[in-house]
């Protein structure tokens, strides 16, 4: 846990800024709003990338308004956004990897997953994986043919309402389908995460 803070902290109230800002520039037509949104952006890659990385990143982010239009930047994090969470998922599918969701189960349970459980967290990686291509491909396509209101709803209120039900359709379905494999509640799952200091299973060493 003390890998995440303070930056875990301020990057959860950042993620959790970032929508609201947007969406509030997008309704009121205020500029000064998508600037601070988008400089919201830009703190997050320098808390993300330690050092000269994520120094040089957030400060052509916060230096990219200058150049172009902050509207039209804005369009850009949710695509990137969620293409990054399905090569984070998709990443874990392949040969010698753990799948993030057997990971998730793993660590919760402190031992191997029993072969119908594996398989079904495999699956459900796959799910996972998909469903943020497919929201991707949706936020790009209302970026360029919706209006921004319309955008705004998908990508900054519909988009995670989406990503919340997906989470707990698919837990609820796995305690009842599984229960002879209790995993604990949504709170020892996110607890145990936490305490493991990783967000994602450790990459497999290539030979």
């Amino acid at each position: 846990m003390h890998r995440w803070a303070p930056r875990g902290v301020l990057g959860i109230l950042l993620l959790l800024a970032y929508p609201v800002l947007t969406h509030a520039a997008v309704t009121t037509n205020l500029a000064y709003l998508a600037w601070i949104a988008w400089l919201c952006i830009a703190t997050l890659v320098y808390l993300s990338f330690r050092g000269f990385r994520g120094l040089a990143g957030c400060a052509l982010l916060a230096a990219a308004p200058l150049v172009a239009d902050t509207g039209a930047l804005l369009k850009l994090p949710p695509v990137i956004i969620d293409l990054a969470l399905a090569i984070w998922f998709g990443r874990t599918l392949a040969p010698g990897e753990e799948p993030m969701i057997s990971w998730f189960a793993r660590l919760v349970r402190g031992k191997e997953l029993p072969p119908d459980l594996a398989r079904y967290t495999r699956i459900s990686t796959k799910v996972w994986t998909a469903f943020f291509v497919s929201m991707a491909a949706v936020a790009a396509g209302l970026a360029v043919l919706a209006t921004p209101w319309t955008w705004s709803v998908f990508t900054n209120g519909i988009d995670y309402l989406l990503v919340g039900v997906l989470f707990v359709g698919e837990y609820i379905f796995r305690r009842l389908r599984y229960r002879h494999d209790d995993d604990g509640s949504l709170a020892d799952v996110v607890r145990i995460v936490i305490r493991s200091g990783e967000l994602a299973p450790r990459r497999t060493a290539r030979r």
